[in-house]
Formats: C-alpha cells, structure tokens, sequence
C-alpha cells in the first residue's frame, strides 16, 4: 500500500510539472492569408502557360514558396499546402482540366472528367476552378 501512494504522489508530481500539451503547441497560422502574396510570386517566376512540364513547373513553385518561408512571408508550417495548391494544376500537363467533383478536384482530361460526372474548371488550377464562389477560392472545401 505504501509504494502505491508513492507511485501515485510520483506520478502526480510528474504530470504537474509537464506543461500543458496546448500549451507547448503554437497556434497553427492561418495559410490562406499568405496564398495571395505565394501566388503572385509564383505567377512572377514560374509561367505555367509555358511550362515544358509538370515536374519543372511544381519544382519551380516549390522553390519560391521555400524562399519565402525562408525569409518569413510564409510560414514554415504552410509550405506543404503552398505547393499543394499549385501541383494540383494543368501547368505542364497539356490538354488537361481541372475536373471538379463533389468533394474534390482533380487534373484529368475534359472527356475523362465528364465521364466522372466531374465538372470542367474554368482556370488552371484546382483551388480556383472548384471554387468560384471565393476570390481565391482559397482553401475552402
């Protein structure tokens, strides 16, 4: 009975002294508000118009939003996303779509797309083609 009080007092003390899980863990920053600035210097460096291929254009991105993590206009924890948004795009990818269906997007050709019941996005990007209610269409489902 003794070292079970012991064990307890110990344990106790233990989960006292150990900060809060919420509390070690910084708001999360809301990503959506950098996409207008990541997008323009993407649009800036990397033309997806002209992109000889998909690789070489998302590698493109994927560089400048690095940067721009680097000297803090992103951050860190929104690069993933960043580059999501535009590997998720024709650019490079001749005759092909942004094929919206319910709940998703994806980059397929127009005749596959209609055969998915999918929906043809007006632009080269999935984030913008699915959502033409939003400005940007800016990370809404």
């Amino acid at each position: 009975m003794k070292i079970a009080l012991t064990v307890a007092f110990a344990l106790a003390a233990l989960v006292a002294m150990t900060p809060a899980a919420s509390a070690a863990r910084p708001d999360k920053p809301d990503c959506s508000l950098a996409l207008p600035a990541v997008q323009s210097a993407v649009a800036a460096a990397c033309d997806c118009a002209t992109a000889t291929n998909h690789g070489q254009y998302v590698r493109c991105a994927g560089k400048v939003v690095k940067g721009l993590a680097a000297d803090g206009t992103v951050a860190r924890s929104c690069r993933g996303a960043m580059v999501r948004v535009f590997a998720k795009s024709t650019c490079g990818k001749p005759d092909t779509v942004a094929c919206c269906v319910p709940g998703a997007c994806f980059v397929k050709k127009a005749a596959a797309c209609e055969k998915r019941g999918g929906t043809v996005g007006a632009g080269p990007f999935c984030l913008d083609a699915c959502n033409p209610a939003s400005p940007s269409g800016a990370f809404l489902e």
